[in-house]
């Protein structure tokens, strides 16, 4: 099955969900309405987003009246008369001449699948049918027609063109094989050859290249190995310049085989979200991360590394709680659902990368999982903090009274249960502090030996070594490689030391210090400067902190 296609307007976006209350009936009249209007849409005009959607809903959308491109338009619009379709069962025989697949209605007018697929794009409308129970793509042969009427000049240039046949291909072959060993390359064989034709010169030069052209898997396996070493030396702060000198190669290029080695990993990352309403609400990609509780992160300083230290740090923390747990309650409940947020739009943003992806697009992508991580962070430092509290109610003394390998056991189960918590914590559904207790009780009370009453406190010579503040997701290493400086960083902020100034531009970089990630395009934005200029600043004072200059 085809992957279902994404909108560009959120609002076009939202506009399914807000139909599916209504009657087959009046979706159906509004599905047809959109079909309608596509047609007169010109792809270089602007168009009125309200307007447009109340020829649709027949209702007035005031909120919506900003302009957009006709091309955004028509290619949104040929997606909600897909999504429409989905609640409809429509089986194919609602119209004149049927339906069939993309596939099939290629074969019929001689042209490929993949034509189908574009013209989509410029207008043709598919739907959703069933098929012996199971749902497919197809598209009515009606629809067809009338993208033939519209488009006459590029359905009949589709038409028109022909493949090369068998004895033409080995004619083409010979005869450029021939054309190449006389001393010809094989660019200028295959325009020779083309001009003889009258094939176009693009399509020769292919053929040559599959059949008598060096094969593309070594040039691959040699950008691939470029691409890591350019994006490891990236990372480690070396000038793309330097880099460039170094492979022969020029500074574009690795820049651009960096990008392309960023977003190979990114596609790899898979997080997982929990879908709330809100999201689908006009105006959520402005105001949830503008929430002040996701804004300041400030971590509550529980100590990390040795279990007596976080216990005692933590009944500190938990002392200095508010005692106004609503309040409490409501900043979980906007930093989970921002986290979630997040995670949603890096994840659709991930999957719609092209094979070689636009820079400011994987900064972008990279900070929304940055600030996902900085709430799944702070989420879990404060269910940590709760978890340790119902710890020193379950184990009587205190759990500092338990041998060593007991406490260490204790410390990692009740990690993990905060860590499981926050990772699918649904705000809409329940509160946070009840959600991490009932988990840590659990935890706790599969450790039986935590129940031991009558033995004697144990004395711990040494401290007991756990991370309670770890990874807090598996694709953390990716997007986030400079956490180790993270301490340091903080330390010469709040120090204001000589390197403050750095201090606080990696702060507001990747998130520390109370700052909320943000991207290079915003920081150029807020400094007044230009992304290039604010490139070279963050990459000297990535170099300043690791001790490269």
């Amino acid at each position: 099955m085809p992957r279902k296609a994404s909108y560009t307007l959120p609002t076009m976006e939202a506009l399914p969900a807000r139909l599916m209350s209504l009657t087959r009936e009046r979706v159906e009249q509004q599905m047809r309405a959109a079909e309608a209007i596509i047609p007169s849409i010109d792809p270089r005009s602007m168009y009125a987003l309200g307007a447009t959607l109340e020829r649709i809903v027949g209702t007035a959308l005031s909120a919506d009246g900003a302009p957009v491109a006709g091309a955004v338009l028509r290619a949104d619009l040929v997606t909600l008369v897909l999504d429409l379709s989905e609640q409809l069962a429509l089986d194919g025989s609602e119209r004149h001449g049927g339906a069939a697949t993309p596939e099939e209605l290629a074969r019929e007018i001689g042209v490929a699948s993949k034509t189908l697929q574009r013209w989509r794009r410029n207008g043709l409308c598919a739907h959703w049918i069933l098929e012996n129970g199971k749902p497919r793509v197809a598209i009515y042969r009606a629809s067809l027609e009338s993208f033939r009427v519209s488009h006459p000049a590029e359905f009949a240039r589709a038409c028109a063109f022909r493949r090369f046949d068998d004895g033409e291909r080995v004619r083409m072959i010979e005869e450029g094989r021939a054309l190449i060993a006389a001393g010809r390359t094989l660019n200028l064989a295959a325009k020779e050859l083309a001009a003889r034709y009258g094939r176009s010169h693009e399509g020769v030069r292919l053929l040559f290249l599959r059949v008598l052209g060096v094969g593309r898997a070594p040039r691959r396996s040699v950008g691939e190995r470029a691409g890591r070493l350019a994006e490891r030396a990236w990372r480690l702060g070396i000038d793309p310049a330097k880099l460039a000198r170094r492979l022969g190669k020029s500074e574009s290029l690795v820049r651009t085989l960096v990008d392309r080695r960023r977003a190979e990993l990114l596609r790899g990352v898979q997080p997982s979200w929990v879908e709330l309403p809100t999201f689908e609400l006009p105006g959520a990609d402005e105001t949830i991360p503008a929430a002040p509780a996701v804004r300041k992160l400030t971590p509550l300083g529980l100590v990390d590394g040795d279990v007596i230290a976080s216990i005692a740090s933590a009944r500190h923390i938990q002392a200095g709680f508010p005692k106004d747990a609503r309040a409490s309650a409501d900043r979980d409940e906007a930093r989970a659902a921002a986290m979630h947020f997040f995670l949603r739009r890096a994840s659709r943003a991930i999957d719609a990368l092209p094979k070689w992806p636009d820079r400011a697009r994987i900064d972008q992508i990279e900070t929304d999982l940055r600030a996902a991580l900085r709430l799944r962070a702070v989420l879990v430092e404060r269910g940590l903090v709760i978890a340790l509290g119902r710890a020193d109610q379950y184990c009587h003394g205190g759990p500092e009274r338990l041998p060593t390998d007991e406490l260490r056991s204790l410390a990692r189960s009740i990690a993990q249960a905060v860590r499981d918590v926050v990772h699918v914590f649904d705000p809409s559904r329940q509160r946070f502090d009840r959600a991490i207790a009932l988990a840590a009780d659990l935890a706790l009370a599969k450790l039986v030996n935590a129940r031991r009453n009558a033995r004697a406190a144990a004395r711990h010579l040494t401290s007991i070594d756990v991370r309670l503040l770890g990874e807090v997701a598996q694709w953390q290493g990716i997007v986030d490689p400079f956490a180790h400086h993270a301490a340091s960083v903080a330390a010469e902020f709040a120090a204001k030391g000589p390197r403050s100034a750095q201090a606080k531009l990696l702060a507001r970089r990747y998130g520390w210090c109370g700052y909320a990630p943000a991207t290079i395009e915003r920081l150029a934005q807020e400094d007044r400067t230009t992304v290039a200029l604010m490139s070279k600043r963050l990459r000297d004072a990535e170099n300043a902190f690791r001790g490269c200059v």
